[in-house]
């Protein structure tokens, strides 16, 4: 009997072999149970990078220290005042315009319909909200989600339920409310969300958002920062919820 298939999701930085890697311990342990497949994101941060320091060259700016290794699946840039410089007002502080989510949704979406049906998705930091929002919306059809260290982002909501409604409008000429009816589905398939106690990049409440977003998942707040857990007390609890979510 083939065990059950679960897509995964890195964070930004990162790469999947990377990722796969850095989650050993726990890699291990769940292969016992589960066929993991670790996917790239589609955005590689070294051209990136490279594109934003001609930028600043040109503009004659400091260069500023940024991640330019590993790959992404999405970006996010500060929220722009309308003079072309980033807004520094307290009305604005803060505030991120998400970029290639709808790019991010149809690459994970196409890879899963070519390369056969998965049964979970699971992902660390944004790859984490990514799968939540793709099971969420039915752009990727799963029994389960698990995600660690992974903040909500309703912009990528957003996105995975508007490419969902138009993939499915390509594919059907009439209207049955299907649409509906697969978001229902999303929202109460089985998910599990870790966060860290001392994560000084990701809140715990903003994990907790993404939780009730998702249609009000488990979330266990361990006590690390912004990492996966590998500790075997957690990592039980995952193949505990995987394989109970995934019992056919």
């Amino acid at each position: 009997m083939s065990k059950p298939r679960i897509l995964c999701l890195h964070g930004k930085a990162q790469t999947a072999e990377s990722f796969s890697k850095k989650i050993g311990g726990a890699r291990r342990k769940l292969e016992r149970a589960f066929d993991l497949t670790f996917l790239d994101g589609p955005i590689d941060l070294e051209d990136i990078v490279e594109q934003q320091q001609q930028q600043q060259q040109q503009q004659q700016q400091s260069s500023a220290t940024i991640m330019n290794t590993g790959r992404a699946w999405f970006l996010r840039e500060l929220v722009d005042d309308g003079d072309g410089a980033a807004a520094t007002g307290e009305e604005h502080e803060n505030e991120y315009r998400y970029i290639k989510l709808t790019d991010a949704v149809e690459y994970v979406a196409r890879f899963a319909m070519d390369n056969g049906r998965y049964d979970a998705l699971m992902g660390f930091s944004q790859g984490g909200t990514l799968a939540t929002a793709l099971a969420t919306s039915g752009a990727v059809p799963v029994r389960a989600v698990l995600t660690a260290g992974s903040p909500h982002i309703e912009e990528a909501f957003v996105a995975a339920s508007d490419w969902a409604r138009k993939s499915r409008r390509k594919e059907s000429s009439t209207y049955t409310g299907e649409e509906q009816v697969d978001a229902d589905i999303g929202l109460t398939i089985p998910k599990l969300h870790l966060a860290g106690e001392t994560d000084a990049m990701i809140s715990t409440e903003s994990t907790e958002r993404l939780a009730e977003r998702g249609g009000n998942g488990e979330m266990i707040v361990h006590e690390k920062g912004h990492l996966f857990p590998t500790r075997a007390v957690h990592v039980d609890r995952m193949v505990e919820f995987l394989k109970s979510s995934l019992e056919p």
